[in-house]
């Protein structure tokens, strides 16, 4: 009986492949957000509500997040930057939500700001980088006309 001998499998590595010391901080961060997760609940009663669970699992994440080193505002801002990228679209930068955005940087310094607050601020502060870094928003015709002056004056030094 002749038994045919099976490919060996190698799997293709991916092409996008996360680097050694990225796959390598996701395990740790999972593996303290289960830590914090256990802690979490633990202080929970047998008849919690879905939102005290939720909660918990909030303060979770966050202690997981400054577990990371990340303090507690850039956290947040990761939640906003998150937040921002789940909307579709995302809204255009407007003076209402600059506005607003202002609004609440004045409840922070007199802190005053809310927990759910502190995220607003950090995806409007996300959306208006965002805004700010677009391509609408660099001054390219200026820049262009510089940059054919620069060429115009390397050229004409170059021959005279």
């Amino acid at each position: 009986m002749n038994a045919k001998k099976q490919p060996e499998f190698e799997p293709a590595e991916p092409q996008d492949a996360v680097s050694a010391p990225a796959e390598e901080w996701v395990r740790l961060f999972i593996k303290h957000l289960e830590l914090n997760a256990l802690d979490a609940i633990r202080d929970l009663s047998s008849d919690a509500t879905d939102f005290e669970l939720r909660a918990a699992m909030a303060r979770a994440i966050l202690a997981t997040y400054v577990d990371s080193g990340m303090d507690v505002e850039s956290a947040l801002e990761a939640f906003g930057q998150a937040t921002v990228e789940r909307e579709t679209p995302t809204p255009a930068w407007t003076e209402a939500l600059n506005q607003r955005r202002f609004e609440l940087i004045d409840k922070k310094i007199q802190a005053e700001l809310t927990v759910a607050e502190s995220i607003e601020l950090a995806r409007l502060t996300s959306l208006m980088r965002n805004h700010i870094d677009s391509d609408e928003n660099l001054p390219m015709k200026g820049a262009q006309a510089l940059h054919r002056r620069l060429l115009h004056s390397d050229s004409t030094s170059e021959h005279g």
